[in-house]
């Protein structure tokens, strides 16, 4: 799987592909000083568990190419609290279930 960008801008669209198949697609914010939040993340309904956490480590992967410092993401649910704590993302806002994840570029 790869990323690719489809929009550029201060919110900007990526496409996550399998071969030539879009399988994800995902924005990033611009929030300043080299701080992105990860929104509207979409996968395939068939996509499992596990590729969910292969979906994250690619994003991560993604954004330490790209020399991005931090990326935020809201929580909506408790089980993506799970998975942002599993992908070593730091609670930054309890009140606004705010995760953040520090980048070493």
């Amino acid at each position: 799987m790869h990323i690719e960008k489809l929009k550029a801008g201060n919110e900007s669209l990526y496409v996550i592909k399998k071969e030539s198949d879009e399988v994800g697609r995902f924005m990033l914010s611009e929030q300043g000083n080299g701080v992105k939040q990860l929104r509207n993340l979409q996968v395939e309904g068939n996509v499992s568990k596990t590729g969910i956490l292969y979906v994250f480590e690619l994003i991560q992967s993604y954004l330490k190419e790209e020399n991005i410092k931090e990326v935020q993401v809201k929580s909506h649910s408790t089980e993506l609290d799970t998975l942002l704590d599993h992908q070593q993302f730091v609670l930054k806002d309890k009140e606004k279930q705010l995760w953040t994840y520090r980048i070493n570029c």
